[in-house]
């Protein structure tokens, strides 16, 4: 199986660890060195203790704050489809540790077959709500097959 995804011409893929990233030029670099994201989409496979979508969604979300005091809910999950699929979606709010500006992280989840949870995370400072659009348009072109 495998993943399939259409992101904007001016957006370049950036590999790393056990996901992928798609960013504008310019929009990623390394801080303290790590790799940091100012702007872009992820995608990435979590194997994760639960077989129930919310439980195993929350445990991913619950991984990317550990380390990070800054990540916050801004509500409960959302339902949506992903790939003709069931699909959770969580904002969450953070300060950029590069920029040190407050941004905007999109989490998207799905589960797999073999019962791995497939996530999408979107993240885009907060004063830039053009990157809306773009989000939604590589959220609906993700075709899963599994």
């Amino acid at each position: 199986g495998g993943v399939s995804v259409s992101v904007p011409n001016n957006w370049r893929q950036v590999n790393e660890g056990n996901s992928v990233w798609f960013v504008p030029e310019g929009a990623y670099g390394q801080y303290n060195g790590q790799a940091v994201y100012t702007h872009g989409v992820s995608f990435g496979v979590a194997q994760t203790n639960s077989r129930n979508l919310q439980s195993a969604s929350q445990e991913l979300i619950n991984n990317l704050a550990q380390g990070n005091n800054n990540l916050r809910s801004s509500g409960g999950f959302q339902r949506t489809t992903m790939s003709g699929r069931t699909a959770l979606y969580a904002t969450l709010s953070n300060t950029n540790e590069a920029t040190g500006r407050p941004e905007n992280i999109r989490v998207i989840t799905t589960q797999l077959r073999n019962g791995q949870l497939f996530y999408m995370i979107a993240v885009a400072p907060q004063s830039e709500r053009n990157f809306e659009n773009a989000f939604q348009q590589v959220m609906q072109s993700v075709r899963i097959s599994d």
